[in-house]
């Protein structure tokens, strides 16, 4: 190879590399660990791992496994983990909430079947100040549950596109509608509409400009106001579920959780 053909290479190579880089972001592998769940969920911000198996809630530390069981309420639909001093498990086909402690016992029970008004619960979770997130299905408005005094403050208008995928955290709620477009709420029903998502297989909405979501067994960073996608680079195949927080991204696959390192932009 003559020096002009090396120069041309070497031009190629490092323009491939930069470009790789800008349109993947890089991740490092922290460990792994081996469970057997039929659907894994995430993790606590003390590092407790949480999963599903035969419609079971278990809670794994790094001494035991406790289980939360209540067969008679159906399927489990979604658990919010984000504090584990108060666990909030929504079972959906009975309109019911159950609120558990950190060893997974039983606090509270709240059915909204029993509810004077009535609320269809299609999205839950933990609030600020004792609250709880609620989404109405039969009117499409978001609104606050106060675990104190039982009163609920809808703090959003009816509209007519229904909900398919939500997130939230003490301050805001976040949700995707069937037009695909994201909105933010704060506690203070402060309304933003952000953008939209492209296709997806499942998705986990970060924040108000962020969020991960997954297709065709690739993982994606994708920034909503700008409708920019990034291809984030693990070496698992087959993934079947993930979890991201606090720059720690988990990769549940073949029985086998793998932690990454994961710096957002």
């Amino acid at each position: 190879m003559n020096c002009k053909h090396f120069l041309v290479f070497l031009f190629c190579y490092f323009f491939s590399v930069a470009a790789f880089s800008q349109t993947t972001l890089i991740t490092e592998k922290l460990d792994s660990i081996r469970w057997s769940v039929d659907r894994y969920l995430g993790f606590d911000p003390q590092q407790s791992q949480y999963a599903i198996e035969d419609n079971v809630l278990l809670k794994r530390t790094k001494n035991q496994i406790v289980v939360y069981k209540n067969l008679e309420l159906g399927k489990i639909d979604h658990v919010d983990f984000q504090n584990p001093l108060q666990i909030v498990v929504f079972y959906k086909e009975f309109n019911t909430i159950i609120l558990l402690d950190n060893q997974l016992n039983e606090i509270k029970q709240i059915d909204f079947n029993l509810n004077p008004t009535l609320i269809q619960l299609e999205a839950v979770g933990l609030s600020a100040q004792n609250q709880l997130w609620l989404f109405d299905g039969n009117n499409n408005r978001l609104g606050l549950y106060a675990t104190s005094t039982d009163h609920t403050k809808w703090i959003s208008v009816p509209t007519s596109n229904s909900l398919i995928g939500y997130a939230s955290d003490y301050n805001y709620f976040y949700w995707v509608d069937s037009s695909k477009r994201v909105y933010a709420s704060s506690i203070y029903g402060n309304l933003s509409t952000i953008g939209f998502v492209p296709k997806y297989e499942s998705i986990q909405l970060i924040n108000s400009s962020t969020a991960l979501y997954f297709i065709e067994q690739e993982l994606y960073l994708y920034e909503i106001a700008k409708g920019t996608s990034r291809k984030i680079k693990i070496t698992e195949n087959f993934v079947d579920n993930f979890f991201f927080k606090d720059g720690i991204l988990a990769i549940f696959t073949q029985n086998k959780i793998t932690n990454y390192k994961l710096i957002l932009p």
